[in-house]
């Protein structure tokens, strides 16, 4: 009974919650904002946070690629 009633409300508030987002996209504080967070500084930005990732990324694939060594068992007499 309680998924029954969960679906609906979910549809509910997203189909609200992107009706509010899509309402002004061109008024004055969107404009306000849209400069803001795609000013002059923003390539600096989106390098500094994307880089760590890139860097962790190709070192974990290169350290998967190259692998670890194996310890061999010592051949017995």
């Amino acid at each position: 009974m309680r998924h029954s009633r969960l679906r609906p409300l979910a549809a509910l508030a997203g189909s609200l919650v992107t009706t509010a987002a899509l309402a002004c996209p061109d008024c004055p504080t969107a404009r306000v904002v849209k400069a803001s967070v795609v000013g002059s500084d923003f390539w600096n930005h989106l390098v500094m946070v994307t880089v760590p990732f890139l860097l962790i990324g190709s070192l974990s694939a290169l350290l998967y690629r190259v692998g670890l060594p194996r310890d061999e068992p010592e051949a017995g007499p």
